[in-house]
């Protein structure tokens, strides 16, 4: 038997399936031998399919025949007929599907998540969960096409507005719009198909532990949002600002995003500028101070009031020295 880490990695092959629905042929012929333990994470609906694929694998489908009282028949339609006719058990003609919730607790309790599910209104996403203390939302898509991606990321990035952690099939459909969205929330992006690996028995597995993943989600011991943090953030902004940068300067960028509350767009137009320039302006800063912009934000009082006590006491300096002279 296969150790887990050397086991196809099943991500893709679900995402794969349209509509997350289908036969369990379709499940079996797409996860391979994953589906024994993938299989508990779907569940049958009450559609029943009206064809099923021919097990010779000739490209076509036989005709699912339902009489009643008796078994369920499928009827190879090829001219020449060719194939004979198939009896089926009730559970081979139910249309399958992903089980969310099923899906959304097993991830969490792999990747020390709590669960917390809400529908989104999003295509093929939700929130399974929320991490740390800071109750991160979790979400969850498996969307693969690339235009419908990028705008459940911006429909996320729009409707939380505070940094969230963003679970996907794989990183294919995410482009550089994407990643730029997802950078000025302060999102963090895991493609479950390096993230998470499938064990036997349907157990779900974390390639590295929760806390080397989402470390820079986990507020450290003791970590608290007052006046020492904010002098901590500005002090570290400020060093920023003195490096030789075309406007807008990245102090400027942090008072109108941070203080200000201005998005991303709205500060590119105050400095006309590209929003590029800003998003590169935002992306400097959490670097520097490890935190995410739009979670400064919530330093913006102590912030504003340690611009003034710095403004005040610059005032003095210079009072002074007009005295001196």
């Amino acid at each position: 038997m296969k150790k887990p880490e050397d086991r196809p990695n099943p991500w893709p092959a679900v995402a794969a399936v349209p509509g997350l629905m289908g036969l369990p042929a379709t499940w079996r012929a797409v996860l391979g031998e994953d589906f024994p333990a993938f299989c508990g994470f779907l569940q049958a609906s009450p559609r029943l399919a009206g064809c099923f694929p021919c097990p010779r694998q000739c490209g076509c489908a036989h005709d699912i025949v339902r009489h009643p009282g008796g078994p369920i028949v499928a009827v190879c339609r090829c001219d020449p007929w060719n194939c004979d006719d198939l009896e089926l058990p009730h559970a081979e003609v139910a249309l399958h599907q992903l089980n969310w919730p099923k899906l959304g607790r097993a991830l969490c309790q792999a990747l020390g998540q709590e669960p917390k599910s809400a529908p989104l209104a999003l295509p093929r996403t939700a929130q399974i969960g929320a991490y740390s203390t800071a109750n991160v939302p979790v979400i969850l898509t498996i969307e693969t096409e690339r235009p419908a991606f990028g705008r459940v990321v911006a429909e996320l990035a729009a409707r939380l507005r505070q940094p969230f952690i963003l679970l996907a099939a794989s990183s294919s459909p995410l482009d550089a719009a994407g990643q730029e969205i997802l950078a000025g929330a302060g999102a963090g992006f895991f493609p479950l198909d390096t993230c998470v690996r499938l064990a036997p028995h349907g157990v779900l597995q974390p390639v590295k532990s929760p806390g080397e993943l989402f470390a820079r989600f986990r507020p450290e011991p003791g970590e608290s949002v007052d006046e020492d943090t904010a002098r901590k953030a500005f002090a570290l902004v400020e060093q920023l600002d003195s490096a030789p940068l075309k406007p807008p300067s990245v102090l400027t960028v942090f008072r109108l995003y941070c203080l200000q509350n201005m998005s991303a767009a709205q500060v590119a137009r105050q400095c006309a500028c590209s929003k590029t320039s800003v998003m590169r302006r935002l992306e400097l800063i959490r670097e520097k101070t490890g935190a995410a912009p739009a979670a400064l934000r919530r330093l913006s009082p102590h912030l504003e009031k340690l611009e003034e006590d710095i403004a005040d006491s610059r005032a003095r300096h210079i009072q002074r020295g007009r005295l001196v002279e």
